[in-house]
């Protein structure tokens, strides 16, 4: 079973920091995912998003396990390039209202290295990752070309098993409309 943690309450929004730790909430909310987890599954690898609010969330889990956290740039959040704090919200809602198709080229190979660790994880593993990453992976096992196809909400574990050698969503965690940041 794979599992992709959402992080928790970043402290500021992705329009107006490029790495934000977790605010209080974020933290508290970090807890109860290393709690739920920690009664899902037996200690499996730990990875994490190089994002600070991935890092953040990931660290109770990890402390609860004794484990070194392993760091994968390749399910950061969705790349905004040299795009300026005050465009990135217009940006990231143009993007999320589309499709893959026709989409550039960084974004394409962004999707691309995440589908990436559905097909090469041979082992059971837990992922502190981003919304977007999150709607990426349920989008392509849901053979969606829709790059937002929902909302997982802060700390949410979508559940994905390979038992039968293809990815299926077993749970998709917890959804709401929450901001993304």
């Amino acid at each position: 079973m794979l599992y992709f943690v959402r992080h928790g309450e970043a402290s500021s929004s992705w329009d107006q920091s490029t790495d934000p730790g977790l605010s209080e909430k974020g933290h508290a909310q970090a807890a109860a995912a290393a709690n739920r987890l920690d009664t899902l599954t037996k200690p499996v690898r730990i990875y994490s998003s190089p994002l600070a609010r991935a890092q953040e969330t990931a660290a109770p889990l990890a402390e609860k396990w004794g484990q070194d956290v392993t760091i994968i740039p390749g399910i950061a959040e969705i790349p905004s390039g040299d795009i300026p704090f005050e465009e990135r919200r217009a940006w990231l809602n143009t993007i999320m209202a589309s499709s893959w198709d026709g989409q550039a080229e960084n974004l394409v190979k962004w999707r691309e290295g995440i589908l990436s660790y559905l097909h090469q994880s041979g082992e059971n593993a837990v992922f502190f990752t981003h919304f977007m990453v999150l709607n990426t992976i349920v989008g392509a096992i849901e053979q969606s070309n829709e790059i937002m196809c929902y909302r997982p909400d802060n700390c949410s574990i979508l559940q994905v098993s390979l038992e039968t050698g293809e990815p299926q969503i077993m749970d998709r965690g917890e959804e709401a409309t929450t901001v993304v940041r």
